[in-house]
């Protein structure tokens, strides 16, 4: 099962160490994103084949003719990598995807789900605790949103 977070080593050649628990739901690999969180961190996501099918069959159901989803689709397809596990269970990523999430040494590896699939996202530790950061502040301006119409609701 795909739960938790992990710091895992880069190496040079852009490989990781999947964490063996996560092995059973992935299959034989994975398909490796771009992908951008609210806060504007930078981060890779890597889904199972069957959740990056389903991904794309999202797409497929707009409009051949709207720019955005056309822009969006080629940029998830532009910049994926299938990424085969190797006999030691690594995964290697490919410089470019590396280089547009920051990450050169180390990573964090922490599940996610998208599509009713788990996937797990590649962060750069300190992209990480920024965009964790943010959603802290953002989760207490709601709090406070909240409360104050609450406040207002009582008169």
């Amino acid at each position: 099962m795909i739960v938790g977070s992990y710091n895992v080593a880069v190496d040079t050649q852009g490989r990781l160490i999947v964490p063996s628990g996560w092995h059973p739901d992935l299959g034989e690999g994975v398909v490796v994103v771009r992908d951008l969180s609210a806060s504007g961190e930078h981060f890779l996501t890597a889904l199972t084949a069957q959740a990056f099918e389903s991904m794309i069959n999202d797409f497929a159901h707009n409009p051949s003719t709207d720019k955005r989803y056309n822009d969006a689709s080629r940029s998830i397809l532009q910049y994926a990598c299938s990424c085969k596990f190797d006999q030691k269970r690594r995964i290697s990523v490919d410089s470019d995807n590396l280089r547009y999430a920051g990450i050169t040494t180390g990573a964090i590896l922490t599940a996610n789900i998208r599509s009713n699939n788990p996937v797990f996202e590649i962060w750069e530790p300190d992209a990480l605790e920024r965009n964790n950061k943010a959603y802290d502040e953002w989760q207490l301006q709601e709090a406070l949103k909240q409360n104050a119409e609450e406040l207002r609701n009582l008169k």
